[in-house]
């Protein structure tokens, strides 16, 4: 699996910093997790994510992943790209303070 963390920016945090925005993962705002899923068929496959774990089934592989940042586990998206053998999941973080420090 691959984890990767996704960031909104705009004009006024790449040219002016007018926001308190950094290149951290503490400022994203979702996390992508693209799982390669060989000789894996769509309606094989069993996900569910709670506040801090990705647990995903598959007849022939199991994956119980723990996820650095607590997320809404129920908006999240999954979709399953058959030509490249991936489900790619992504997951809104959900900071205590996210309201204060993005605003």
């Amino acid at each position: 699996y691959e984890m990767l963390f996704k960031q909104c920016v705009g004009t006024e945090d790449v040219f002016f910093g007018m926001t308190r925005k950094d290149p951290s993962t503490a400022c994203c705002e979702d996390i992508v997790i693209k799982i390669k899923l060989p000789e894996t068929k769509y309606a094989d496959i069993t996900l569910n994510i709670q506040d801090k774990v990705l647990d995903l089934r598959t007849p022939k592989k199991k994956l119980l992943l723990h996820l650095p940042y607590p997320v809404d586990s129920k908006h999240g998206k999954a979709r399953f790209l058959s030509e490249e053998e991936t489900l790619e999941v992504t997951l809104r973080v959900s900071r205590e303070f996210d309201f204060i420090n993005f605003a």
